[in-house]
């Protein structure tokens, strides 16, 4: 426990920031916005190479598609997006040419102190009123919740369903540190790690996200995949007898059925602003604004991650999220399979990735800029940490599914 917190001693200028986008978010998302965009303009004026990844043409069909809709919808405002991007473009970039190793590492520990401090604070915000200022410098205050229950956890990113996101993460990351120690039999790190994921966990139920409580239960399976296939396979037994408890368990499950309808309207109402600026889309800014104008209700999303980034970005941004989707999920399952791939950061990515997806099927947390710094982050660590690895991409993943079955992930590392 120790070593945890003596690693905040070493945090870097950026690692700083990092830690202010969970005690004060709009200075935090400030200053990583500043840092991406002194990377561009820094690799601009100096004619410097860019990287080449998936990830980087990415960025680069979003940015032309925000332009894209400023020209054509006539909307100077919706350049402030396409900012927004080549600052998340410049924090990618920064990444992997100027960070150190240690940053994942750091990264981690930042994350699981903000998870752990959004249920704090969120707690205590319900037992105590902010003033209104403060409330909006900590993220307290709660942002485009419309009808619904105020006593949800807000945490300190101003929507319990991007609070939600953050503590799914921190979850992720202390379950891959349990497997770590599990594997190397340090059960003295038990001692701090469980009051940590049951705090966290209750922080997830507490949000009121339904997609955030099924997500957690499908962290959980995943985790106990890596450790054990028997002990995966009972578990799964084990839920699929108890889904009517666990459906009673979930959050605001009288609301499921309601729920469900509504977003489905959402969704085919999403789907028909895609249809009408099928190209470039109407950007994060005005898919609100056009909602509001054709269906008269404020909706500042699609609450789906895919058809909100058709909508949104067109389909030049949608095709390229597709892509970058598809590659990744090639190169997660080629690792996860790999009889070599029983490391903790390797885990820690594992858990992890899966959860932009599952949080995004019924919600869309990357509209909150909090959260797509973080996002960036996590995905430049990653592609920082599979360029190392070799491998192919068109691999016979047969052989390796085969080797997973008969190998038993719990033995000793020597034996592996």
């Amino acid at each position: 426990m120790s070593i945890f917190f003596q690693s905040f001693r070493k945090l870097t200028a950026l690692e700083l920031r990092l830690l202010l986008c969970f005690l004060l978010p709009p200075l935090g998302v400030f200053l990583l916005l500043l840092s991406g965009l002194h990377t561009i303009c820094k690799h601009w004026k100096e004619k410097k190479r860019f990287v080449f990844s998936l990830s980087s043409y990415f960025f680069l069909c979003l940015f032309i598609s925000t332009i894209g809709a400023s020209i054509s919808m006539k909307e100077i405002s919706y350049l402030s997006v396409s900012g927004m991007i080549l600052g998340y473009w410049g924090l990618y970039l920064r990444i992997l040419d100027t960070e150190k190793n240690q940053l994942f590492q750091h990264f981690r520990l930042i994350m699981i102190f903000g998870g752990v401090y959004s249920c704090v604070i969120g707690w205590f915000s319900q037992w105590y009123t902010f003033p209104l200022a403060v409330g909006y410098l900590t993220g307290t205050v709660p942002l485009g919740l419309g009808h619904f229950d105020l006593n949800r956890l807000v945490g300190c990113t101003y929507n319990p369903n991007f609070t939600v996101y953050i503590l799914l993460i921190s979850i992720s990351f202390l379950l891959a540190h349990l497997l770590a120690s599990l594997r190397s039999k340090r059960f003295v790190h038990f001692v701090w790690v469980f009051p940590i994921l049951f705090l966290l966990s209750y922080g997830v139920i507490q949000t009121g996200s339904r997609a955030g409580f099924a997500s957690m239960i499908l962290i959980y399976l995943l985790f106990i995949m890596r450790l054990n296939r028997y002990i995966f396979i009972i578990s799964i037994l084990f839920i699929l007898s108890l889904s009517k408890w666990l459906l009673h368990l979930m959050p605001r499950n009288e609301l499921v059925n309601l729920s469900m309808q509504v977003r489905k309207d959402i969704w085919k109402s999403s789907y028909k602003i895609w249809q009408d600026h099928s190209i470039f889309g109407v950007t994060p800014i005005g898919f609100g604004q056009k909602y509001l104008k054709d269906y008269h209700e404020v909706v500042p999303h699609a609450h789906n991650i895919l058809i909100g980034m058709f909508a949104e970005y067109g389909t030049l941004g949608g095709l390229a999220f597709l892509l970058v989707i598809c590659l990744n999920l090639v190169k997660c399952i080629h690792l996860f399979f790999s009889i070599r791939s029983h490391k903790c950061l390797l885990d820690s990515f594992l858990l992890s990735l899966p959860i932009i997806i599952l949080t995004g099927v019924f919600d869309e947390p990357l509209f909150s800029p909090q959260i797509g710094f973080l996002t960036v982050i996590l995905f430049a660590c990653w592609d920082r940490y599979t360029k190392r690895m070799h491998y192919v991409i068109v691999y016979p993943f047969i052989s390796r599914i085969k080797d997973w079955i008969y190998l038993d992930v719990t033995a000793p590392n020597n034996q592996k």
